[in-house]
């Protein structure tokens, strides 16, 4: 019984663990959102449409943010490196 308990308070803990780390995003410093905006800028201008924003925050912590480019009213939605210039089509 002892095992029990104390392997379900593990459980728990790891639980909690998981959804407060899951719940929380990563806010990128001007110099992050500077670079993944300057890729974003380079990526629309390759594929001959314009920039509109990036987000700033890293909401998975995968390295990048979500930014969105357009032409003629159509918004496309693009990953961009906030470590390292380049992005990415979702």
């Amino acid at each position: 019984m002892r095992y029990l308990v104390t392997a379900l308070m593990v459980v728990l803990v790891l639980l909690l663990a998981v959804g407060i780390w899951g719940c929380s995003a990563y806010n990128l410093d001007e110099e992050q959102q500077l670079r993944a905006e300057s890729g974003a800028r380079d990526f629309a201008e390759r594929a001959g449409m314009q920039f509109v924003s990036c987000s700033g925050t890293d909401s998975d912590f995968d390295n990048y943010v979500t930014c969105a480019v357009g032409h003629k009213g159509q918004l496309k939605d693009i990953e961009c490196s906030y470590e390292s210039k380049g992005c990415k089509t979702k």
